[in-house]
C-alpha cells in the first residue's frame, strides 16, 4: 500500500471469480474515540476503499419506479479524522430504508493524514476524490442492482454533511448525482474547509515530530538526503504511525472556532475555482439540510470549558469575532452579548450552560448550515429544511454521563435513519420506532420522488425555501412534526447581518432595537 499512500485512488482490478462480499471491508486507521469503540465492527486497514450495497431483492418496476431504485449514498461524518461506513450497520439499513424501496450505499474513503493531507509532491483532498470513485462506481454499476443511476441522493452528516454539499459544486463530481442531504454540516461551516499552507504545515510539523529531518538540516548536519519531502518518509512508515483521532493524545485538533487541522483545501485541482464561483456555476439539485436542535451540546459534554462557564461565554464570542476577522470586536461582542442573554441569567449556572450550547451550535454548525440553505436557495435551487427535536433520554450510553443535559444534539438524529446506534447501542422504544417512520419516511420520499412530501404519506406538508423566507423549517418530533418559522430564533441571520455590515467601510451593527424585536430568548 505504501505507494498507493497519498496518490489518488485507482479503481480496483477487474475478477472474474466469485467475490465475497458478506462481511465489512476495512475501515481506514484512527485512534477511536471513548464513546465509538462498542458499536464498531470493522478492521482497520490502509486498504480501506469499500463500499456496501443494500437492495431490495423484489423488482422495481412492481413500486412505481420503471427505471430503477432511487439510490441513497451515505458519506459517513467524523471530523475527516475518524468513523467508519461499516457503524451504521446493515439489518437496520434493511429495515428502515430499503423496504421504503430503495437501494442504499455507504461508502469508505481515506482519513486524517491518509485522507487530507497537503503539500509538496502529493495531491490534496484524496479522501474526496475517493468519495468520487465511490460515486462513479455507483454510476456505473447500480444499475446490476436494479438501482437507477439517473436518481441518487449523497447524504451525510457533520463532515460527511460537509463533503456531499463540496461534491455537489466540484466539476469532478458534481455531475454523478441529482440531490444532496447535508445534515449537521456543509461546505460553509466553519471546521469544513481549511487553508492549504496551514494543513502543509500541520503535516511537516508531524512528519517532524516522528523523525523526518528537512534536506538543508541533513546537509548542515552532513549527512545524506534520503527524502525531499516529509511525504517521502511518511510513505516508509507503517500506517499505524500515521492514525489520528478527534480527542485524545494524537488528535486532529478542535481549535475553540470548530476549526479542525486536516480537512478540504482550495488545491486548484478538485476545486478549480474558488468555492464561491462554484457554487454559482453548480448544476441545479434538489436539496434537503437541516440540524439538531442542540448541535452545540455533544461538543461541551466532550470537550467542557476549562473556566467557569460564566466567564467562558464572553470568550466564546470574542473567538469567534476574531477568526471572522471582525473590525471593533468589543462593541461586536456587545451586540451578540446582547442577543445570547436576552431574557436569561448568566450567573445561573443552569442558564450560562444553555446560552454556551447555543453560541457553540451556532458557531461549529448552525451557521454555516444556515448559510448554505440561504445561498443554494437564493441560487435557484430547491430546498427543504429541517431541526430534529427529539430526544429519547435512554438512548445516550455513555455519552449520557457527560453531558450537562440530554437533548437533540450532533448525531442523535442516525439512529432514526439506520435504524442503528452509531455512539451507543440503540434499543428503540414505541415512540422511537414512531420518530424511525417520520425520518425515513421523509428521506425515502426525497430520494425517490425530489419531495419529502411524496405522494402525501407524511404527518405535515414540508414547504420548500423561498428567497424571501429562508428562517422556517420542518420541526421534526414525536407528535409535533410541523412547519415552523425563524429557526433558532434568527440567530444565524443576525450573524450573518453583523458580518455584512462590518465588512462595509463604515462599522454599523444591528441596532438593539432591531434584537428586541427578535424572539431571540429562546427556548430552555
Amino acid at each position: 500500500m505504501n505507494e498507493l499512500r497519498f496518490q489518488k485512488p485507482v479503481p480496483p482490478d477487474p475478477w472474474n471469480d466469485v467475490k465475497d462480499c458478506t462481511q465489512f471491508g476495512a475501515r481506514c486507521p484512527h485512534d477511536e474515540m471513548w464513546i465509538e469503540r462498542f458499536p464498531s465492527v470493522a478492521l482497520k486497514h490502509e486498504d480501506c476503499l469499500r463500499l456496501n450495497v443494500f437492495s431490495p431483492e423484489w423488482e422495481p418496476s412492481k413500486t412505481g419506479q420503471p427505471d430503477g431504485f432511487a439510490v441513497l449514498v451515505w458519506i459517513h461524518g467524523g471530523g475527516f479524522a475518524v468513523h467508519s461506513a461499516a457503524h451504521y450497520g446493515d439489518y437496520g439499513i434493511c429495515e428502515a430504508l430499503c423496504l421504503k424501496d430503495v437501494i442504499v450505499v455507504t461508502i469508505q474513503y481515506r482519513l486524517g493524514f491518509f485522507g487530507f493531507s497537503c503539500g509538496e509532491g502529493i495531491p490534496s483532498n484524496l479522501g474526496l476524490w475517493d468519495q468520487t470513485l465511490a460515486l462513479k462506481w455507483v454510476k456505473e454499476n447500480i444499475s446490476a442492482f436494479g438501482g437507477n443511476p439517473n436518481n441518487i441522493t449523497v447524504f451525510g452528516q457533520s463532515a460527511g454533511g460537509a463533503s456531499s454539499d463540496l461534491l455537489s459544486i466540484s466539476p469532478h463530481s458534481r455531475d454523478l448525482f441529482q440531490k444532496v442531504v447535508p445534515m449537521g454540516g456543509s461546505g460553509c461551516c466553519s471546521f469544513a474547509f481549511n487553508d492549504k499552507e496551514h494543513v502543509s504545515n500541520i503535516c511537516l510539523d508531524y512528519a517532524t515530530k516522528l523523525g523526518y529531518k528537512l534536506p538543508e538540516k541533513v546537509k548542515a548536519d552532513g549527512d545524506v538526503v534520503l527524502y525531499k519531502t516529509p511525504f517521502e518518509f511518511l510513505r516508509t512508515l507503517p500506517a499505524n504511525k500515521l492514525q489520528i483521532g478527534i480527542i485524545g493524545k494524537r488528535d486532529a485538533k478542535v481549535n475553540q472556532n470548530g476549526k479542525l487541522d486536516l480537512t478540504p483545501v482550495y488545491d486548484g485541482d478538485f476545486f478549480p475555482k474558488p468555492i464561491d464561483e462554484l457554487r454559482k456555476e453548480a448544476p441545479k439539485k434538489l436539496i434537503m439540510t437541516g440540524i439538531t436542535e442542540h448541535e452545540g451540546l455533544l461538543f461541551i459534554g466532550l470537550k467542557p470549558p476549562r473556566t467557569n462557564i460564566h466567564d467562558e461565554i464572553p470568550k466564546l464570542l470574542e473567538r469567534e469575532l476574531l477568526h471572522q476577522g471582525i473590525k471593533d470586536i468589543e462593541y461586536a461582542k456587545e451586540t451578540m452579548m446582547k442577543m445570547y442573554l436576552h431574557g436569561h441569567n448568566i450567573d445561573n449556572k443552569k442558564d450560562a450552560i444553555k446560552i454556551a450550547v447555543k453560541i457553540v451550535s451556532d458557531v461549529f454548525i448552525n451557521n454555516g448550515v444556515w448559510k448554505y440553505a440561504d445561498t443554494m436557495t437564493k441560487l435557484g435551487h430547491t430546498v427543504y429544511q429541517y431541526c430534529f427535536e427529539y430526544c429519547n433520554p435512554n438512548n445516550f450510553g455513555l455519552l449520557g454521563y457527560v453531558l450537562p443535559f440530554k437533548a437533540a444534539t450532533h448525531g442523535t438524529e442516525l439512529p432514526y435513519i439506520f435504524k442503528k446506534g452509531v455512539i451507543s447501542y440503540f434499543n428503540p422504544n414505541e415512540d422511537d420506532l414512531k420518530v424511525v417512520e417520520i425520518m425515513t419516511t421523509y428521506f425515502t420520499n426525497f430520494a425517490k420522488y425530489g419531495n419529502p412530501n411524496g405522494v402525501g404519506n407524511v404527518p405535515q406538508i414540508w414547504k420548500p425555501l423561498t428567497p424571501e423566507d429562508t428562517l422556517k423549517y420542518m420541526c421534526i418530533n414525536l407528535d409535533k412534526v410541523r412547519m415552523c418559522d425563524n429557526l433558532n430564533d434568527g440567530r444565524s441571520k443576525q450573524w450573518e447581518t453583523l458580518y455584512e455590515k462590518d465588512s462595509g467601510n463604515a462599522i454599523s451593527y444591528i441596532a438593539d432595537d432591531q434584537i428586541k424585536k427578535q424572539d431571540i430568548s429562546g427556548k430552555l
